[in-house]
């Protein structure tokens, strides 16, 4: 019955993929480049600056005071009146040092910087438990997980583990579990040009279902528990409903949570299946007003803040509110409660005021029988 479960919500998800061969935007390179590490190779756009000497000897010999450079595809950068010069494989700050010595031999009082501007293209095979397997272009500041979401994320029954296999024959182990010290993956390295990634299969597996219908699979570790799961998987979220969270296991449900104890010290099994609960982010405005539907959670809101943010009462509306939570109607006076996500209100109509049409039907027919039943007296 749960595989059946499981296989019904794997054929119901849809997720976002980018197309093979794609290339990346630049908005997914997020960070800088590190002068003392990035190394330069052809298709880096570079500027130089000069800086100092004579500006009218250092214009009539070419040098520009502020210039862009892409490298060329030997690894040279050919600098407008100082020359060309090697720089693939060396870092930012190794290219700027080899630059100025070879100005400083024509020019002695100026000064030279290199700057990195925009990282060269590179071509990387992304393959194995990925939703798009297929040939991506990256940049050098994009690491495996760039590769890795542009390729449409790791497919439901992969691992977070794999292999990144260099064009120099190196083999780069890969783990985008999260560390918990750090809440960064612990192995995401940078791409290299021509590199094949490939994320392995799921072999001791952890089926992890959330009520907003998405399935993933985690690799179990020796002797892991709930906690500990949670930990590499980024931490316990602040919309998690940790009492309601379960571990199912051949038809059982065991908590994982409870108030005194605090977590479950229950370790997880292959197979298992950890369904994650989630509140809601929102409160639900129905009943008489103009916008029924759900509203965004304030936790300084009011009720009356909530029905003003759904179009506000209707000319029907009575004076009574009811607030259901968990599928139970809120007892005692409901207005200064302290709402909480996931909380419906309902504004109640009034009985007179939405049958005001058949009660003076109603009213004017009674009338008009009397005054008939007079006049026929």
């Amino acid at each position: 019955m749960l595989t059946a479960m499981l296989l019904a919500v794997l054929g119901s998800i849809s997720l976002p993929v980018a197309s093979p061969g794609m290339e990346v935007p630049e908005s997914t390179v997020f960070e800088l480049a590190d002068r003392t590490t990035y190394t330069l190779g052809p298709g880096d756009i570079v500027t130089v600056v000069v800086e100092g000497g004579s500006s009218q000897v250092l214009l009539s010999a070419g040098v520009s005071p502020w210039m862009e450079y892409t490298i060329g595809g030997d690894g040279y950068l050919s600098v407008s009146g100082i020359g060309a010069l090697n720089v693939n494989g060396l870092t930012v700050e190794e290219a700027q040092q080899l630059l100025q010595r070879i100005a400083s031999g024509y020019y002695p009082s100026i000064h030279v910087t290199l700057s990195l501007v925009k990282p060269r293209k590179l071509r990387v095979s992304v393959g194995g438990m990925v939703n798009q397997p297929g040939i991506y272009l990256l940049t050098a500041l994009n690491r495996v997980s760039d590769a890795v979401l542009s390729a449409g994320g790791i497919s439901t029954l992969g691992s977070r583990e794999g292999t990144m296999f260099t064009e120099n024959g190196d083999t780069l182990h890969i783990n985008l579990n999260v560390n918990g010290e750090s809440v960064s993956f612990v192995s995401d390295p940078f791409l290299t040009n021509n590199a094949g990634i490939i994320i392995d299969v799921c072999r001791n597996p952890v089926y992890i279902l959330s009520n907003e219908n998405a399935l993933e699979t985690r690799e179990l570790l020796p002797g892991e528990q709930f906690e500990s799961l949670l930990a590499r998987m980024g931490g316990v979220t602040g919309n998690l409903d940790l009492p309601d969270c379960r571990i199912v296991r051949d038809e059982t449900m065991i908590p994982v949570w409870n108030h005194e104890t605090g977590f479950s010290d229950v370790e997880l099994v292959p197979g298992d299946t950890l369904i994650l609960v989630m509140f809601s982010d929102s409160i639900v405005v129905g009943g008489a007003v103009n916008l029924p539907g759900p509203v965004q959670y304030d936790p300084s809101g009011t009720i009356p803040d909530y029905v003003i943010a759904a179009g506000g009462a209707v000319n029907t509306a009575g004076n009574t509110i009811v607030v259901q939570r968990n599928g139970r109607k809120l007892d005692g006076n409901v207005e200064n409660a302290r709402l909480l996500p996931g909380d419906a209100i309902e504004v109640k109509y009034s009985w007179f005021s939405r049958n005001s049409a058949m009660i003076t039907a109603i009213t004017s027919a009674i009338s008009i029988g009397l005054t008939i039943y007079a006049i026929n007296r």
